[in-house]
């Protein structure tokens, strides 16, 4: 039977581990847009050879299920990176190497290819006229896109943005696979203490579902107040 003191005593033990999960998802969002704009931009100005690389890439990524590529990332990832340290003389046993890293970059990884096309579409959306009166006026290339594209671009990015940010919240949820403990990991071990598993994981969701219009709302009003201006 559901019980409301269970379930009580399972979200304050969930929001204890908050701050992690939300950490996680941060440093996943901003390696993956710095990722995905060396990508876009690659993409962009079809650099021969690495253009090609990149949509292997991607189309690896986008046809291979999350959870497979953690897996294959945990025990590939210390294994190529110890070749890479012995070929470089460096003597570091890469074993060691914390979960949490290869929960960090299997996701970034991941969503990188999608975050390279939130911004190509970004950099599409820029009206192509104001890039040309900006080079009537001499604006250098690199000129243009600070001043021009970027700045408009980055507006346009911000919902798909705050969709990544609230995917990358929910990603970290694989990371209890590999011991990685965020607000799922921690729900799944209070469950099994009591075995009160409909609470816990009713409460993980209320808690996933607040973050989620929280990220919305601040979005959006970040966006309104950009336009405004």
């Amino acid at each position: 039977m559901f019980n409301l003191k269970a379930s009580y005593d399972m979200f304050l033990g969930i929001l204890g581990v908050l701050p992690i999960t939300l950490l996680l998802a941060i440093t996943i969002l901003v390696l993956s847009t710095l990722l995905g704009l060396v990508m876009a931009l690659i993409q962009q100005y079809k650099i021969p050879v690495l253009v090609q690389l990149i949509e292997l890439f991607k189309m690896f990524l986008r046809g291979t299920p999350m959870v497979v590529f953690l897996y294959l990332m945990y025990y590939a990832l210390p294994a190529t990176g110890q070749l890479i340290l012995s070929l470089l003389g460096l003597d570091y046993n890469m074993n060691n190497m914390p979960p949490v890293i290869i929960l960090i970059v299997t996701v970034s990884l991941t969503l990188s290819s999608f975050q390279s096309e939130i911004i190509r579409g970004s950099f599409l959306a820029v009206d192509h006229g104001q890039i040309e009166a900006a080079h009537s006026l001499g604006y250098s290339s690199f000129q243009t896109f600070k001043r021009i594209v970027a700045p408009q671009a980055f507006v346009h990015a911000v919902p798909d943005f705050a969709n990544s940010f609230t995917v990358a919240i929910k990603a970290t949820s694989l990371g209890f696979l590999i011991t990685v403990v965020d607000i799922f990991a921690k729900a799944k071990i209070m469950a099994a203490q009591n075995f009160r598993f409909i609470e816990a994981f009713l409460m993980v969701a209320l808690i996933y579902w607040g973050i989620g219009i929280l990220i919305t709302k601040i979005a959006d009003r970040y966006e309104n107040d950009v336009r405004i201006k």
